[in-house]
């Protein structure tokens, strides 16, 4: 199965883009990054069976920064290890020089488990605590 769960109960992506209409080779990537989605914009200890789901609050990060920017990371990277199983070899790097208009972004990575290469996601997040994902562009 390249969907997850949530895909496979509803038929559609996040976006509402309907999982039939997708091509089967890139399936797991968007379903990923949907749940990578969801797993960023909730926040630690707001899913009460489990505790450590999503992210410490983002705008207590803005407070702190810079010193809290590597503890974000590190959250970020901790979070994902733990609730994406379908990624291993992860890395979470800061998109140095690119914060615009108080956001922080981060570039996710990691590979595939059982195989299908390396996937990367770039994500944003406001002083607000809210994030946004989307696929790994190099810049131009």
């Amino acid at each position: 199965m390249n969907q997850g769960l949530f895909e496979s109960l509803t038929g559609q992506f996040a976006d509402g883009t309907p999982v039939e209409s997708v091509a089967q080779n890139r399936r797991r990537s968007l379903s990923i990054m949907d749940h990578l989605n969801r797993m960023f914009n909730t926040r630690e200890g707001s899913v009460a069976h489990l505790k450590d789901y999503g992210l410490p609050d983002v705008t207590d990060i803005y407070r702190r920064m810079p010193d809290a920017i590597e503890e974000l990371r590190a959250a970020i990277k901790r979070t994902v290890e733990l609730y994406e199983p379908r990624l291993e070899n992860v890395r979470v790097v800061r998109r140095e020089g690119e914060d615009v208009d108080q956001r922080l972004g981060f570039i996710v990575s990691g590979e595939l488990k059982g195989g299908g290469g390396m996937v990367r996601f770039q994500t944003m997040f406001t002083s607000i605590g809210q994030s946004s994902i989307a696929p790994w562009r190099r810049p131009l």
